[in-house]
């Protein structure tokens, strides 16, 4: 968990598969957060029931969900997480294409915070790269991105804000600043 400013904040890279508990008990760990590039909300946790063989991995609204230390708490039983949407029903933009990189109909803006770690960011200054992105876990609000200015060892880290984003390509993955 990283603090900035006094605000609480979660960093998603210490997020990444940390225990989730449904009311009844352990659901699984989480697998990803997605969220919307032009609201920068989080729009889902995607949630790995870590059952047997096929995987599955479930959308779960964040205001189903609440962090205690380390662990996901939902307001959901666990046979109620069974009836959350799938990953594929609303999958964020790097499972948008397929192999010949033709895109789907789909949304756009939908992100996975998870992919996006390490993406180039071009702006107005030296070049850099996304190494965290910090949530606001009571509002569920993407607060900043922490960039690092080192390309093989680490460099200087710095806070943006998340607004100063003008696009991300996916392909490319590049950040491009305003």
């Amino acid at each position: 968990m990283s603090v900035i400013a006094s605000e609480r904040v979660l960093g998603i890279r210490a997020l990444h598969r940390q225990l989730v508990l449904a009311r009844d008990g352990a659901a699984g760990e989480l697998a990803d957060v997605l969220f919307d590039d032009q609201q920068w909300a989080v729009r889902y946790l995607v949630v790995d029931n870590l059952g047997p063989m096929p995987r599955r991995d479930v959308l779960v609204a964040p205001a189903q969900a609440e962090w205690t230390g380390a662990t996901l708490h939902l307001r959901l039983t666990r046979d109620e997480l069974k009836g959350c949407p799938d990953l594929d029903e609303h999958p964020p933009v790097y499972l948008q294409h397929d192999m010949s990189a033709v895109a789907r109909p789909a949304d756009p803006h939908l992100r996975s915070a998870e992919i996006m770690l390490g993406f180039a960011v071009r702006g107005r200054t030296a070049a850099r790269r996304l190494i965290d992105i910090h949530v606001d876990p009571a509002r569920w609000t993407i607060n900043s991105l922490l960039l690092d200015s080192g390309v093989w060892l680490p460099g200087k880290h710095v806070t943006l804000d998340p607004r100063e984003v003008k696009a991300i390509d996916w392909i490319a993955r590049i950040i491009e600043l305003r």
